[in-house]
């Protein structure tokens, strides 16, 4: 049960961390389809322009029927849309007409770099995910073959290499069928096959057996 709750617990944490990581990009791509369905195209007045680095911006002001508020707003261009717009003194923009903060120009940089990022980020919880599937997951019990005899045995728990391929098992018995018995090792199942050997010792009694691995 703590393994099963330790479990969904790191799921939980793990479909948190993957909303977060796409919801910039899907809040992106929601409004851009929105804006070219439902968005109207205006002439837009530049008011400033600057270029640092790579990076190419221009700052407008979207006509006042559209954008009562006259707010200042800045996009991100390329080259040739910088140039033309510099040189007019006007932007191309399709704008939301109930919703002046949203908008796109013609030549405006892409979310190239955050799909980027959303991309290696997804790659890396799909990792973690497959990581958390393969070491997380439930595994059976440790199977050996009896080499012997079951016998009872001094209670505790005991699980020994005492030859190269030969161990010694003491555990309680958890699980008795015609051919195999199930010990409790302190928490730890261990399945041993018997082989042939017989099992006098009865269910929740100490047991030992020399085993091989099965």
């Amino acid at each position: 049960m703590a393994r099963r709750a330790r479990r969904s617990q790191y799921v939980g944490v793990w479909v948190v961390a993957a909303v977060l990581v796409n919801l910039p990009l899907v809040h992106s791509t929601w409004a851009a389809n929105r804006i070219e369905r439902a968005g109207v195209d205006v002439t837009a007045e530049v008011t400033d322009h600057g270029v640092a680095g790579d990076w190419h911006y221009l700052r407008f002001q979207l006509p006042a029927d559209v954008d009562p508020a006259q707010a200042t707003r800045q996009v991100e261009v390329d080259d040739a849309t910088y140039d033309d717009a510099v040189a007019s003194g006007e932007l191309q923009v399709r704008v939301l007409p109930d919703d002046p903060a949203q908008f796109q120009v013609d030549g405006q940089a892409g979310n190239g770099v955050l799909v980027v990022l959303t991309l290696l980020v997804d790659l890396l919880l799909v990792v973690v995910a497959l990581l958390l599937w393969r070491f997380g997951r439930s595994r059976g019990p440790l199977r050996l073959l009896a080499v012997e005899d079951v016998r009872r045995g001094p209670p505790g728990a005991e699980l020994n290499q005492v030859a190269p391929e030969t161990y010694l098992v003491r555990g309680e018995v958890a699980e008795i069928t015609a051919d195999r018995i199930v010990l409790d090792l302190d928490g730890k199942s261990v399945e041993v096959l018997l082989n042939g050997h017989s099992n006098p010792v009865g269910h929740q009694q100490p047991a030992q057996v020399h085993a091989r691995l099965a």
